[in-house]
């Protein structure tokens, strides 16, 4: 920690004493980590403007990201065991045929598949085991070898994708071993994460081109399509509805069954294009910071392409559905569970994207919304608190249903 992530800690701490906490249900921790995480990301993405953008280094913003990780958590022996698995790209990567169409995605994605086609690229994985997913199956801790195997341990059995968050320029398994475990541990379910590429080295559609590897790939092992929850928290949320999309346009060119067993959705980033008064309003309370999309070092800025100016042609681009996944079609989507906090900077927009997906889905009532109060963004991260608690034993509901 810095200088002054160290003074913002110190500071905190006497605000909570002296005056008291900032929302009625927080204890030291949650108000302190709040106030230092927010006093970091503002620093994390530094101001900037359209009329220098041509003097902007952005590789060297992303070397900056991957030299100052998002912190690892580590997935205690009390919970499981994981072990890193590679995915060789040529071995599960898109049909450029299969994207005929998708839209503002396709011809980026088409330049992606061609330059796969003539590499040897591994995407880096960590394949979760927790100990009561073991027990279902019959696996002992003492011998739980067969449980870090990437193959179906029963025929029918569900496995999670996880896509993990960090504003699609960092994160990644390492910083997620600790809430994917207690959500391996509730839903007795194996999971699967990815290391995708990230900005803005690997802008946009990149992290979707990587996604639908990693699903090609557990489909490649044995598990069948309509096995396979997928789950993301912040960004990696987005990810998730971006490959929902992907996928249901794939199933329709191909005839192929390809529809996922249901969504997770932790605090997830709504889109590119969000107007939420909340980005405001909880500002004071949530971690995360609105940075201006008017920045061109604003994460959103950095995702899809970086080192174009906010003009006319970027803002309409912005609109398309694989970008702001609310101004477009979201119909047969699968069983979808989102869960927020109301003290967050997404929640304005997190509620406009449940609407339309209720919307879009009239016939079916597996589309949930769960909205805990006084908490900020992917607040599962603060696994004893009892909103956590209470969190995670709806999500085991919810894949015990599907």
């Amino acid at each position: 920690m810095s200088l002054s992530g160290y003074y913002q800690m110190c500071k905190s701490m006497v605000g909570y004493f002296l005056y008291g906490k900032q929302l009625p249900s927080w204890d030291l921790e949650m108000q302190v980590f709040c106030d230092v995480v927010r006093h970091h990301t503002r620093g994390l993405f530094l101001e900037s403007s359209d009329k220098t953008i041509e003097d902007i280094d952005f590789d060297k913003i992303h070397e900056g990201y991957a030299a100052r990780p998002m912190p690892s958590t580590k997935l205690s022996i009390d919970v499981g065991v994981y072990c890193a698995h590679s995915i060789t790209v040529s071995d599960c990567n898109l049909d450029s045929d299969w994207i005929s169409g998708i839209g503002i995605a396709e011809d980026p994605l088409r330049s992606l598949i061609e330059k796969d086609a003539s590499a040897s690229r591994q995407i880096y994985g960590e394949l979760l085991a927790s100990w009561s997913a073991c027990a279902v199956h019959g696996i002992h801790r003492n011998s739980h070898d067969r449980a870090l195997e990437m193959r179906p341990l029963a025929d029918n059995e569900k496995i999670v994708l996880c896509l993990h968050g960090g504003s699609y320029v960092m994160g990644g398994p390492s910083s997620h071993r600790e809430v994917l475990g207690k959500m391996t541990e509730c839903s007795k379910l194996r999971s699967f994460i990815i290391d995708y590429r990230l900005a803005p080295k690997h802008p946009f559609p990149a992290q979707l081109h990587d996604a639908f590897i990693a699903f090609q790939y557990l489909v490649k092992q044995g598990f069948k399509s309509h096995n396979i929850v997928l789950a993301g928290d912040s960004a990696g949320g987005h990810l998730c509805v971006d490959l929902v999309l992907l996928l249901r346009h794939i199933a329709k060119t191909t005839l192929r069954q390809m529809t996922p067993a249901g969504v997770i959705l932790l605090s997830p980033l709504p889109g590119m294009h969000m107007h939420g008064a909340s980005l405001h309003k909880n500002a004071v309370y949530d971690y995360l910071w609105p940075t201006p999309i008017e920045w061109p070092t604003s994460p959103i800025r950095l995702f899809y392409k970086p080192g174009q100016k906010y003009d006319d042609e970027y803002r309409k681009e912005i609109c398309d559905p694989l970008l702001t996944p609310v101004l477009g079609d979201l119909s047969e989507f699968p069983p979808t569970i989102i869960q927020s906090g109301s003290s967050e900077i997404l929640i304005d927009d997190i509620r406009e994207l449940y609407v339309k997906l209720k919307l879009d889905n009239p016939e079916h009532g597996w589309i949930q919304w769960e909205e805990y109060p006084e908490m900020v963004h992917v607040f599962h991260r603060f696994l004893n608190r009892p909103e956590s608690e209470a969190a995670f034993e709806s999500l085991a509901n919810f894949v015990a249903s599907l």
